[in-house]
């Protein structure tokens, strides 16, 4: 089966999906659109790969933890999540990252060391594995602050790994000094569904070379303008396309196959 759509990043594995994620599944590959089921932390990370194990195409998992779990991190845990990863159906590693949205200041130095702690481990994971890493980087309201660090610590293994060490910025929200920094490295960029309602990211969608740029939904949240108030889904990725296509000025079809092509060559699938 070729893929018509990539969504590289969504969350069939949280509650919003409880009931029913089979059924969303089905729909989602029944129009030919691929997806990649991210882990968040140890129990997501198993759903992730239950729901990738599923069926025989069409689905992927990765397997990590969010910046936001680096405080109590078992090393009970953590070797877990290790193991999962050796599955054939873990695409990458993560999502993991720096998480420094409204880090409360007296703990903003021991929480941004425990987080960069953690960042490295996934990083060495990834290499350890040959596998891409998914990253999350949220900053400080209205710094660079986050991508800055994850840049910096990614140039230090860079130095060693060369293009071993690669992977996708996911839910891209830096600016374009950022952007062309993450770039330099080999590491793509992914949009949601905020371009369709959110203009603040149109110059770096505009700047970055076609063969950096994917799509993703990361369902169940922030759903396109088309869907606003509903549950995200998979699916609604072709929305994130079409404005992606809008902004580069080409037409849809063609984006299609870009996101589809970069998804495939990033992920090995």
């Amino acid at each position: 089966m070729e893929p018509k759509l990539f969504d590289i990043h969504s969350h069939l594995n949280l509650s919003a999906f409880n009931e029913d994620w089979p059924e969303v599944l089905d729909r989602t590959l029944t129009a030919d659109c691929w997806t990649i089921t991210v882990g968040a932390d140890l129990a997501s990370s198993k759903k992730a790969v239950e729901i990738a194990n599923s069926v025989p195409e069409g689905v992927w998992a990765t397997v990590g933890f969010h910046p936001t779990d680096a405080a109590d991190l078992s090393d009970e845990a953590w070797n877990e999540v290790v193991e999962l990863a050796n599955d054939p159906k873990v695409v990458a590693v993560g999502e993991c990252g720096l998480e420094y949205y409204r880090i409360v200041k007296s703990e903003e130095l021991k929480v941004k060391s425990n987080q960069k702690e953690l960042f490295r481990r996934h990083i060495e994971l990834a290499l350890s594995l040959n596998k891409p890493l998914m990253i999350h980087c949220r900053a400080s309201e209205g710094n660079q602050d986050a991508y800055e660090d994850a840049i910096e610590i990614l140039n230090e293994y860079k130095k060693e790994a060369g293009k071993k060490l690669r992977g996708d910025f996911h839910f891209f929200a830096g600016n374009w000094a950022v952007a062309q920094k993450c770039l330099e490295l080999g590491f793509t960029l992914s949009f949601t569904g905020v371009i369709t309602f959110a203009n603040q990211y149109d110059e770096v969608i505009k700047n970055t070379p076609l063969d950096m740029l994917m799509a993703e939904t990361d369902a169940p949240f922030v759903a396109p303008a088309l869907y606003r108030g509903k549950r995200c889904e998979p699916l609604y990725v072709a929305e994130v396309v079409k404005k992606l296509a809008e902004l580069k000025g080409i037409p849809k079809e063609k984006m299609d196959e870009i996101t589809v092509q970069n998804a495939r060559q990033m992920f090995g699938v």
